[in-house]
């Protein structure tokens, strides 16, 4: 405990002890009714600041946050990693812009939900048949994965494309 501490706490407790001596101390000629609710107000304000300057004593340094909370201070630039991360965040969860496409032979589940109508089960379907079966090649080996229908097929063709050279059957 500093000597901050330990000033407000003999403060809040000397506030308490006058209030206590003053609300026990006889009444005076005024009304029997105003003595009485302002010896009650008293005390309590004392007691209230007394409580308050305990809990302030007792607190931990103003320096340390509560739990395992580390603060860092505000000219502290966040780490490089952590800016790359959020601008590939930033980059993933925008739409497509007017003319960008998709490679299906090649993208991520991440990059595949950014297709409208696509979510993150049918992303991980579509990467799981890629990485079963080999590159699509076109929309028509597209098909194939379950979920997959034409009219889907129809929504997603000015928004995707295939790079991958599509496997010659066995």
């Amino acid at each position: 405990m500093d000597d901050r501490h330990a000033a407000l706490l003999l403060a809040g407790l000397a506030l308490a002890g006058a209030g206590v001596r003053y609300a026990l101390a006889p009444a005076s000629a005024t009304a029997p009714g105003d003595v009485d609710d302002r010896h009650a107000a008293l005390l309590l304000a004392g007691l209230a600041l007394a409580g308050a300057g305990v809990r302030y004593a007792l607190a931990p340094a103003s320096a340390t946050a509560p739990g395992d909370v580390r603060l860092a201070a505000t000219d502290t630039p966040p780490p490089r990693r952590l800016r790359e991360t959020a601008r590939t965040a930033a980059r993933l969860a925008r739409p497509l812009l007017p003319g960008e496409r998709i490679d299906l032979d090649r993208a991520d589940v991440t990059e595949i939900t950014r297709l409208p109508r696509v979510g993150p089960a049918l992303a991980q379907r579509i990467v799981a048949w890629r990485e079963q079966h080999g590159p699509f090649g076109s929309l028509a080996r597209f098909d194939s994965v379950p979920g997959v229908g034409p009219r889907l097929i129809e929504s997603l063709r000015p928004y995707v494309l295939f790079s991958g050279q599509i496997p010659s059957p066995p």
